[in-house]
């Protein structure tokens, strides 16, 4: 029992060590030695328990990411928006998604390790996104089916947009587009936007599908 549980602890400082090299160093720096330097333990243990720096790297994603640890609660959403209006469950995983995203400085640096590098780990995380993704526009498709509104197309920019905006307000300044979105003022004109350019997606396909019954 005492072993299990020294495996356990272990395991959780090279989790932690990974989370606190992002946050402060960057991707960069997620290198063995420095890892097993950050955890307090030897680097084999890296090796003995999770395979690699990557397959490590992989579990603190798992565990920390906002779309990862999302996914059960978006299955549970699923069954309880069967046959309800959508759009206060993608508005509400949106602009959670901007909030989190603003908030962890260790996703900042992974999303941006996936933008910068050609990296097969994180390609499989991404798609692990999208997956994830997908089973939100299982529910969205019904609605925007036989209508000009591409919500997929809608989603990718918003999401697009919310990476963006916070990188480059950690990076080079929050003012884009005149918006500080480093002020409260300016997150709140976001997720405003946010909430109003999904108001509009729903509206234009509610707009077609009446008139199309006319």
């Amino acid at each position: 029992m005492r072993q299990i549980k020294d495996k356990e602890l272990t395991k959780r400082k090279l989790i932690e060590a990974v989370g606190a090299i992002l946050q402060t160093q960057g991707f960069g720096h997620l290198g063995v030695n420095n890892i097993a330097r950050k955890a307090g333990v030897n680097k084999k243990l890296i090796y003995r328990y999770f395979g690699g720096v990557d397959q490590l790297v992989e579990a603190y994603v798992v565990e920390r990411d906002y779309w990862m640890t999302f996914s059960d609660q978006m299955n549970n959403l699923i069954a309880d928006f069967s046959g309800k209006s959508t759009k206060p469950l993608v508005t509400g995983i949106l602009k959670e998604q901007f909030s989190f995203f603003d908030q962890h400085k260790e996703m900042q640096s992974l999303i941006l390790w996936e933008l910068s590098t050609e990296s097969k780990l994180m390609r499989s995380i991404h798609n692990a996104r999208e997956a994830m993704g997908q089973k939100a526009f299982e529910l969205t498709d019904k609605h925007f089916e036989n209508t000009k509104v591409n919500f997929r197309a809608v989603s990718a920019l918003l999401v697009g947009g919310i990476y963006y905006a916070i990188l480059h307000k950690r990076f080079n300044g929050g003012k884009i587009c005149d918006i500080d979105v480093g002020t409260e003022k300016g997150k709140e004109e976001i997720l405003s936007t946010i909430n109003n350019i999904i108001d509009w997606a729903y509206q234009m396909a509610e707009a077609e599908n009446d008139e199309s019954k006319s």
